[in-house]
């Protein structure tokens, strides 16, 4: 089974949602800040194929608890049972994937790919109804024994289920244990019946002769206590056990392992397989290994559609698996990462593997390279201890653009849904009109002076002190003959005194040269040294003149942190 579609109206923070699912992947990874309802699509689809009447719902499941409003749910898909394709059932409700359900438009199937699509609805009266739906017929009651059919595997938080014999254990999909257990109940209640000792209750028999010669009730023998057995009474269970362990004591990755194994393999690998938080009590080796063994699974058949927060598993997965979510205003949308370009497919799988993280973001800071992402960690560690507060708690991240490729980078990112902004030097003036496209579009865009790049405007612009402590730091790092030949090869001129890189004097010009010099030798061009250069800059950031273009572009990036630029 494979859901093709999905379509949310007034459930829980969604308001509106439609989802075409994409067909050449079995796996599909939702991805996004938390709050952006990636639970909720999958709780959605929970519902759609509840197994049973037995639906709990309340005004707290209406979207802002609005009951006037019903919740409607469909979920399409393909891959149908056969037990359901028969006219009598829902042969004649057959549709075209990705057919919109509405009057008069056309979902009759013109191909081998044919779908069902179930609705479920709920309205003020708190009654589930469900139904197969199209355009050409009256909905239909679908009942649960049918949504049986429909093999669903959920792994949440309560795994522990599906080591015990349950109506709702997928141990119950592996043969129907019944008839099974009530025998066996009922032959072990009656065994501890026979031998159950309940003298202790035995005086009570004595009293109730007595009321009976009183009232006119005779008794043929003394009165005992026995045990009543009785049909629904039973209170114990049947569970999996590893020697004398049972297998619900496990600790929650494995149990959460084998409920994915034992979901997959109950339906010959046709399973439709929902995982909230995929990462939850997984080693980062097991979860990469899991993932893995989904694509082995599931590349025939069936499909795995799961959230996660963790880099590791973001990582893990292929572009064209990452679906961002994205929710405003009560409308939730998901985007592919995959784009139609294969350069920038490229870009964006590269990103993903070095800098997962940034995915699970809700606005981005995209820099041109690596300087400029050490740069801005620096910016956060002072907006920390200036501020009291990080980016991160506005939902912020930081995206290496990869370069000359950042153009590619950010048209793919603001794709997905992200507000992005924009950390690039100007020394390139085949950037300017792409600049410029990106500002009219309403993006900020934070840059230097021509044709400056971030060492030359930072040399400039800072303080004396901040010069010095840097040429020194690139001398801790590379040494002074290395830093001696490029000053020689300038004429600057300089000394060493107690083992510390000195200059006669520090004018403007020499500043621009230094700047160059720490440019072309690519003396910052790692994250952790473009985390010195702006650590250097903020330790002296009171000193920074306010008509520099340092100071006026670092304090327009920070408003656009804290928001205090956007409408």
């Amino acid at each position: 089974m494979v859901i093709t579609n999905l379509e949310i109206h007034n459930f829980r923070g969604i308001k509106t949602c439609n989802i075409q699912f994409p067909v050449d992947t079995r796996l599909v990874c939702f991805i996004g800040a938390g709050d952006s309802t990636k639970s909720t699509l999958l709780k959605a689809i929970e519902w759609i194929f509840y197994p049973s009447w037995n639906l709990l719902a309340c005004d707290n499941d209406f979207f802002n608890c609005d009951t006037t409003n019903p919740i409607i749910l469909r979920g399409t898909f393909a891959e149908i049972p056969e037990k359901l394709l028969s006219e009598d059932k829902f042969g004649l409700y057959l549709r075209k994937p990705n057919a919109p359900l509405e009057s008069g438009a056309n979902d009759e199937p013109e191909s081998e790919a044919q779908c069902l699509t179930v609705q479920l609805t709920i309205d003020e009266s708190l009654e589930p109804k469900w139904e197969v739906v199209c355009n050409r017929k009256e909905a239909r009651p679908i009942s649960p024994a049918d949504r049986r059919l429909l093999s669903v595997g959920i792994i949440g938080s309560n795994c522990a289920k599906d080591m015990v014999w349950g109506k709702y254990s997928v141990l119950q999909k592996y043969a129907d244990a019944k008839g099974v257990l009530h025998d066996a109940h009922t032959a072990a209640l009656r065994e501890i019946a026979t031998h159950a000792d309940l003298r202790e209750l035995d005086e009570v028999g004595e009293i109730l002769v007595s009321v009976g010669e009183q009232y006119g009730v005779g008794f043929e023998a003394d009165v005992k206590n026995r045990m009543i057995v009785q049909n629904g009474s039973f209170s114990s269970a049947v569970g999996l056990f590893d020697g004398n362990t049972p297998l619900n004591q496990r600790g929650t990755g494995s149990q959460r392992l084998l409920s994915m194994g034992l979901n997959i393999q109950a339906s010959e690998g046709n399973t439709l397989l929902l995982i909230d938080e995929v990462e939850s009590g997984l080693e980062p080796y097991r979860l990469r290994s899991l993932i893995n063994e989904f694509r082995k699974n599931h590349r025939a058949a069936g499909q795995v559609i799961m959230t996660t927060h963790s880099p590791i598993a973001v990582a893990e997965c292929t572009i064209g698996e990452l679906w961002v979510v994205q929710s405003k205003n009560g409308e939730t949308k998901a985007y592919p990462v995959k784009s139609s370009d294969t350069n920038t497919d490229k870009i964006l799988q590269a990103e993903v593997r070095a800098n997962a993280e940034a995915f699970l973001s809700k606005r981005l800071i995209v820099c041109e390279g690596k300087t400029e992402i050490g740069f801005v960690r620096a910016m956060d560690t002072y907006l920390s201890e200036s501020k009291n507060f990080r980016m991160a708690c506005k939902g912020i991240g930081v995206a290496d653009g990869g370069g000359d490729n950042i153009f590619r980078c950010i048209n793919a990112l603001r794709t997905c849904g992200y507000e992005v902004c924009v950390f690039m030097d100007s020394d390139k003036s085949e950037h300017d009109d792409a600049k410029f496209d990106l500002d009219l579009d309403g993006v900020s865009v934070f840059d230097w002076d021509k044709p400056n790049a971030i060492e030359e405007q930072i040399f400039r612009d800072a303080p004396i002190e901040t010069v010095l402590r840097l040429m020194n730091s690139v001398v801790a790092v590379r040494g002074f003959d290395s830093i001696k030949s490029r000053l020689s090869a300038t004429k600057i001129r300089f000394e060493i005194i107690n083992g510390e890189l000195c200059f006669d004097e520090v004018t403007p010009d020499i500043r621009a040269q230094l700047g160059t010099i720490a440019k072309n030798a690519e003396w910052f061009k790692r994250i952790d040294f473009g985390e010195q250069l702006g650590t250097a800059v903020f330790d002296n950031w009171e000193q920074v003149g306010e008509d520099t273009r340092l100071k006026k572009i670092v304090q327009s990036m920070i408003k656009w942190v804290i928001g205090d630029d956007r409408n």
